[in-house]
């Protein structure tokens, strides 16, 4: 599998930029601090992957509203269970552990959507852009 040139420069200013904003914010402002927590900050970048995931993994179902239908209700559902449940559970637990617990509460959401598509549409997640091309 080849990357195409275009998307290896994109994906180059795109990481430049946020070097940039990184090292511009470290050294122009050393006293701000964000309005959030590096716990908050981590349970977005986990939701973001988990969500990233699902989108690849059902490429095939884009050009029908009703995945992302059930994409964003299943946002709405992923932010009230993490915000209500699984923040207070978390916030007891601490480093492996909690990590270990959002990892099989992820999971256990991953499963629940490819449930409900496939009972919705016929069909699994799509996985093969995951595991590169198959050999011969």
């Amino acid at each position: 599998m080849k990357t195409d040139r275009k998307a290896l420069v994109w994906g180059t200013i795109i990481g430049l930029g946020i070097v940039a904003a990184g090292m511009m914010q470290a050294f122009e402002f050393p006293h701000f601090r964000a309005p959030f927590t590096w716990g908050q900050l981590e349970n977005f970048l986990l939701g973001g992957l988990l969500f990233g995931i699902l989108i690849a993994s059902y490429r095939k179902l884009w050009k029908t509203a009703g995945f992302w239908v059930l994409l964003f209700a299943f946002l709405g559902a992923h932010i009230v269970l993490y915000w209500l449940v699984i923040a207070n559970i978390a916030g007891s637990l601490g480093g492996l552990r909690q990590a270990a617990f959002y990892g099989f509460v992820s999971t256990v959401e991953l499963f629940a959507f490819a449930v409900i598509a496939a009972k919705l549409y016929h069909r699994g997640p799509d996985t093969s852009s995951f595991t590169g091309p198959k050999e011969r």
